[in-house]
């Protein structure tokens, strides 16, 4: 998850990795002085977030900054484009921010997040793209959040549902047969 530390976030998109295990991330930030990568714990608690590939580019090109912190960083007030990479654990990403920001999330070909037994993305939201590419977008928020699959769990869905279908039909039978021979003796 990302949020930002005093600034505002205008467009923030997100490449995520084939197979999903990564993602890379551009911030275009106006009138800020610094950036901070955070996740939100499940008792609402900050916890770090381990970016790699930090860059900050605006008018001054490929613009320095400092850490103010390993997870803070901070720079000369302006407007930049942040650029970085992370992991995504358990295909899951979210993300926060200080204003309203347009928010765009490339899925490459093979993931999806359509189907609601297995994946999920925060109200709001908008797909676009066909059976080659997604992109998610969210427009005017917040914070999003969403929850990839792999086709291989889509599979993995489907057999359990037609074995739990069968088992269904398997305990069915034997008792409507025994209430039907029931009914006849009476």
């Amino acid at each position: 998850m990302i949020c930002t530390a005093g600034a505002g976030a205008l467009n923030v998109s997100f490449q995520i990795a084939p197979g999903g295990a990564a993602y890379t991330a551009a911030v275009e930030v106006e009138n800020a002085d610094g950036y901070s990568f955070w996740d939100y714990g499940p008792l609402g608690e900050r916890i770090p977030r381990p970016v790699s590939n930090v860059s900050l580019h605006g008018a001054c090109g490929n613009c320095s900054f400092d850490w103010l912190d390993p997870f803070t960083m901070t720079f000369t007030k302006g407007n930049y484009t942040i650029l970085y990479s992370g992991e995504i654990m358990e295909n899951h990403l979210q993300g926060v921010f200080d204003s309203p920001s347009h928010v765009a999330v490339n899925l490459p070909p093979g993931l999806d997040v359509r189907d609601p037994f297995l994946g999920m993305r925060s109200p709001g939201s908008e797909i676009a793209g066909g059976p080659s590419s997604l992109t998610i977008v969210w427009n005017s928020t917040r914070s999003f959040e969403f929850r990839f699959y792999t086709p291989e769990r889509e599979r993995l869905l489907l057999i359990f549902g037609a074995l739990w279908i069968v088992g269904l039909v398997l305990v069915l039978i034997p008792y409507l047969l025994s209430r039907s021979r029931r009914e006849d003796r009476d």
